[in-house]
């Protein structure tokens, strides 16, 4: 059945001339005999027009006509027509979807593609034209697309098409377009580009603002506020809102349908509330007590979950299912429950509305569809169910009933599910069913929103991961699927190649747009699996193109990523990486590699905020020393910080985290030679001029030439370092100790000299560094007992220290190396630096019982180094509890690291890098440099003995040999170690491990077995006699470990 009410004074009740009677509103009642007969599907509802769709596709159209908008010619005279009739110019298309503006229409065919007429001044028709216009005529600008939704604001339109894509056009004075506010009316359908990328559900229209719905329930609203009926928050309130925001009042209540009014809007949810907001003159808000309250508010006193809304310009309908009640409220009556009711009139209005009650006649028959215009109403209703069950008297109602809801009946846009991949997998070659086919998938993997789409997560499942909203384990396994068949696979390929990622919303600015990025990820896997072109790529140089806050809601989402899935994306973009290496000196090819590198840091920095969900191992690229080398990149890195020539070309050093240590080492080393035999040749060339020019002065020494006795080593360093001029700093070392023959030409003497000068230093009696607790590594005294200046001097040693490769064992912290490059140090280091207090303060962050203050009686005072400290004024006023404990942890630890020692470890970084660039030690991060500077004690013999290179008569199935290996794995740790001091001048492994240890055993005619082993230092090399008994060598190697100090040679 049909049903129909309001005031129909132009005829739009279609009720002839007894509807129309003006100022004769009509009560509830069935709708026209012959548009019963023929059946009513939908109805479209304008301010004084009504269009009607039938079941076989025609539409008829009755009321006003004074702009054309019933499609048809009315008799000469006439400007409104009060019977309906059928719109001949539509009879050859089969429409399925009908849309009024004030005084405007819109209908699509099967085929989607868009008709319009009727008013047309600001271009709401959408055909180029600002006019009105009479017979239907198809939308060209929307040719291109199928069109699954259309509605009408009182002067715009929008489409959603089946591809995810939404079209506005028409007037945009207060911005309904929602494409921003340079043109105030456009006569040719547009793009709503802010949209793009998120899966739509619905769009909506009221008076002059817009609003769309994402399958998630996100609702985006644009156009007038004038009487907030967007929802936004009023923070910030503005009149005209030009392009779509998420309404964050919304976002949490499931939408699932959105009505629009003149100047208000209501939303129903999917527990069946309504909320409303806007304009609310005429009572259209269900606001049951008057309220100064703005934004989404629920009705709370409508009695049942609602299935059905619809909002008319000032009014609002809703059908409760469970209760075959229809409630209206707004402009009109107000009485509700009421088979009858006494017409009223609103303040201010002289029209009125008829109540629609739960009339008994429509108990057994739910209603099925509800449509508001602004003075009248429709109603249709389904087939009376098969039940022997009294409605009246039961809660049992039929599941139509039930699930008879508004979104039900909206089209949606393309997505993939099981039933489209199954005919999908089994079309044959050449068939029809294969051609359409093609078709589906070129349309889902061309649109982000699809794609998106097809994997989207459960509403409920996003209560607790908002950023992650698709189902990325599905996608890989469809993905997996879908690919193996090869036309399935070059089809996807093709799509996605040359449509989506061309077109990425990569300056949307909502998070539902970005989704597809991730899935992108995966479909890439999935195509390299069947050595299909990567996406990588082109994906690379589109998230070039993002904007800021886009490219932050992408790394928002990559934040929250499983491990698995961002690993994979790493790797995908690695490979890319790798691809492009041989074109490494084609400097036109080898540009392409700088957008994958980009992303490559991006994930990079995403990685370290997460806290390292990857080790950073993850992103090394090992392939890069194996194709390039490393000096060349050096040397670009060096154009391109100094803005020399060729400053342009590609180097690897601006993105570091790609290289692994040993890489970062060499190059870091690589920088230091260079700076030095640069000094030399500048030396060699000054003195050449000078003999060519007769000059007897020779140019300055370009060595640094540190002269000390043994018995005063630190003395006499410090007095040296504060004298030198700091070129002299970078020039190569050179030690020479006082009383001692000169061995300038190996190095080992300077292994030597660092290792005394540390030793001494770091010593608790030399009061230069305090110790936490036993074993603990050192820190920074907050009352130094040694002058400031050491601290200054002490950061040049050890700049120096690394600047001539040298590794010794200095006992400082990881968080010292933060320090060093700007970090800032954390809880884990302090439970390194002292693991009793960092365990304390461990144990007051997880504290969660109410009784803190009480049971731990702490306060912001604390005691270090032997000093009590106010964290905060008057700090130990101040108890710690459950609500500033996590301030009082992070304050504690940043005064141990930072305010009490900011003096002297500022001249300690002073010193630190006045020998070393610190460019170049960005290089690495905190690990890795502290790693490179004091080595670790991960200790593999057996991979040491292996790599061990011999010369003379040696081999390793010597004798000699197989009997200085059984002794020596029978050592002890300690005398292990006294070995690795005795024979390379350290007890520490290099950085990359025991694998870069090369001991080279020699033979040498010059020993017998009477003589202890003798070693060099700077080349690893053990000068090893032929002794012949396994006794004899024991008590020989013991000898020269023992006297290891000064390289055995006593």
């Amino acid at each position: 059945m049909f049903y129909c009410w309001g005031e129909g004074a132009s005829g739009q009740l279609g009720l002839g001339e007894e509807g129309a009677a003006e100022g004769a509103p009509v009560p509830f009642r069935p709708g026209p005999a012959a548009l019963s007969r023929r059946g009513v599907t939908f109805v479209a509802c304008g301010e004084r027009h009504t269009l009607l769709l039938h079941p076989d596709g025609g539409v008829s159209s009755c009321g006003d006509n004074v702009r054309s908008q019933l499609g048809r010619r009315l008799p000469a005279g006439r400007h409104h027509s009060p019977v309906p009739e059928q719109i001949q110019a539509l009879e050859t298309q089969t429409i399925v979807h009908i849309s009024c503006g004030k005084e405007h229409s819109l209908a699509i065919c099967s085929n989607g593609k868009v008709f319009s007429w009727g008013a047309g001044t600001f271009g709401q028709l959408g055909t180029g034209e600002l006019k009105d216009r009479l017979i239907p005529k198809n939308i060209n600008g929307l040719s291109t697309c199928k069109i699954i939704q259309v509605v009408c604001g009182h002067d715009h339109s929008m489409a959603l098409a089946k591809d995810g894509r939404v079209f506005s056009w028409g007037q945009n004075f207060h911005g309904q377009l929602g494409i921003g506010k340079e043109v105030s009316s456009h006569g040719q359908p547009q793009h709503v580009s802010a949209l793009a990328g998120i899966p739509l559900a619905q769009v909506a229209a009221g008076g002059a603002h817009s609003f769309a719905l994402s399958l998630l329930g996100v609702a985006y609203g644009w156009g007038r506020n004038n009487a907030q009926q967007l929802g936004l928050s009023q923070s910030d309130p503005k009149e005209q809102v030009f392009k779509p925001h998420s309404v964050a009042a919304l976002r949490n209540l499931n939408v699932t349908y959105i009505s629009c009014g003149a100047e208000h809007t209501a939303v129903l949810t999917q527990d069946g509330s309504i909320f409303t907001f806007g304009g609310d003159s005429a009572g259209q808000l269900g606001r049951s007590s008057p309220t100064q309250k703005t934004g989404p508010q629920r009705v709370d006193w409508i009695g049942g979950p609602v299935s059905l809304l619809a909002c008319g310009s000032y009014h609002t309908l809703a059908y409760i299912a469970a209760s075959s009640e229809l409630i209206s409220f707004g402009r009109g009556c107000s009485e509700r429950k009421t088979a009858s009711c006494k017409q009223e009139e609103t303040q201010d209005f002289n029209i009125t509305l008829t109540p629609f009650p739960a009339l008994a006649e429509l108990l057994d028959v739910p209603v099925k569809q509800i449509f508001a215009g602004t003075y009248v109403n429709f109603a249709s209703t389904a087939q009376p169910p098969v039940c022997s069950v009294d409605l009246r008297k039961s809660d049992l109602i039929p599941k139509y009933t039930n699930g008879a809801c508004c979104a039900d009946t909206l089209p949606k846009i393309s997505q993939v599910d099981r039933a489209l991949i199954k005919k999908w997998k089994s079309a044959t070659a050449e068939s029809e069913t294969r051609q359409r086919a093609k078709r589906e998938i070129e349309m889902i993997f061309s649109s982000a929103a699809c794609l998106t789409a097809s994997f989207l997560k459960p509403r409920s499942a996003l209560e607790n991961d908002h950023c992650i909203l698709v189902d990325l384990q599905k996608a890989r396994d469809l993905f997996c699927e879908l690919t193996k068949k090869d036309w399935i696979a070059g089809r996807v390929s093709f799509s996605l190649l040359n449509h989506l990622i061309p077109s990425l919303p990569v300056t949307s600015p909502h998070q539902e747009a970005f989704s597809c990025f991730l899935l992108l990820t995966e479909c890439s896997a999935a195509l390299e699996a069947q050595n299909l072109q990567s996406l990588a790529l082109p994906l690379a140089k589109a998230f070039g193109g993002m904007s800021r806050r886009a490219s932050d809601l992408l790394e928002k989402c990559w934040l929250s990523l499983p491990v698995p899935f961002f690993d994979i994306t790493v790797q995908m973009f690695k490979k890319a990486v790798v691809s492009l290496l041989p074109y490494y000196y084609t400097h036109a090819l080898f540009l392409e590699v700088v957008p994958a590198l980009e992303v490559l840091q991006k994930l990079y920095k995403v990685n370290k905020k997460a806290g390292w969900k990857l080790p950073m191992t993850s992103f090394y690229i090992d392939d890069i020393t194996q194709k390039i080398n490393l000096f060349d990149d050096l040397a670009r890195w060096h154009s391109w910080i100094e803005n020399l020539p060729f400053s342009y070309l590609v180097n690897f050093c601006r993105y570091p985290f790609v290289l692994n240590l040993a890489s970062k080492m060499q190059l870091f080393y690589l920088d230091s030679t260079s700076l030095q035999e640069c000094i030399k040749g500048e030396a060699q060339q000054m003195l050449a001029c000078n003999r060519l020019k007769r000059v007897d002065e020779y140019p300055k020494l370009p060595f640094f030439l540190l002269r000390v006795r043994r018995h005063h080593l630190l003395e006499d360093t410090f007095q040296k370092l504060s004298q030198v001029d700091d070129a002299s700093l970078k020039m190569q070392l050179l030690i020479q100790f006082d009383g001692e023959v000169d061995r300038h030409e190996g190095g080992g003497i300077v292994l030597e000299f660092f290792m005394y000068a540390f030793e001494e230093m770091i010593q608790p009696d030399y009061e230069m560094f305090t110790y936490c607790e036993k074993n603990s590594p050192m820190w920074f005294p907050t009352r130094p007992s040694a002058e400031v200046k050491k601290y200054y001097l002490f950061g040049i040693l050890y700049g120096m220290c690394l600047f001539n490769r040298v590794i010794v064992y200095v006992p400082f912290p990881l968080a010292a190396f933060k320090k060093l490059m700007g970090k800032k140090p954390s809880l884990d280091d302090l439970k390194e630096l002292s693991p009793v207090l960092g365990k304390s303060l461990q144990a007051v962050l997880d504290y969660e019982r109410d009784d803190m203050e009480a049971e731990l009686q702490l306060c912001y005072n604390v005691s270090w180094d032997n000093t009590d400290v106010d964290l905060i004024p008057n700090g130990r006023s101040v108890a710690v509890n459950k609500a500033n404990k996590k301030d009082f942890v992070s304050k504690y630890v940043d005064y141990i690291f930072n305010k009490s020692v900011e003096g002297v470890f500022e001249e300690f970084k002073r010193g630190f890098y006045k020998v070393l660039d610190r460019r170049v030690i960005d290089f690495f991060e905190p690990q890795e440099l502290m790693d490179m500077a004091v080595g670790h004690a991960n200790y593999d013999w057996d991979v040491y003995e292996k790599n061990t290179i011999y010369w003379g008569m040696y081999s390793p199935t010597h004798p000699t040999v197989k009997m200085f290996w059984q002794v020596f794995h029978e050592l002890t740790l300690a005398d292990k170690k006294g070995f690795l001091l005795f024979v390379s001048g350290t007890d520490r492994v290099p950085a990359m491990g025991m694998d870069y240890m090369k001991l080279t055993i020699h033979s040498h005619k010059a020993l017998s077995e009477d003589h202890i082993p003798e070693a060099q230092t700077c080349y690893s090399l053990l000068l090893l006699p032929p002794y012949s008994t396994i006794g004899r060598l024991k008590e020989k190697l013991l000898q020269a470990i023992e006297h290891n100090r000064g390289f055995g040679k006593q």
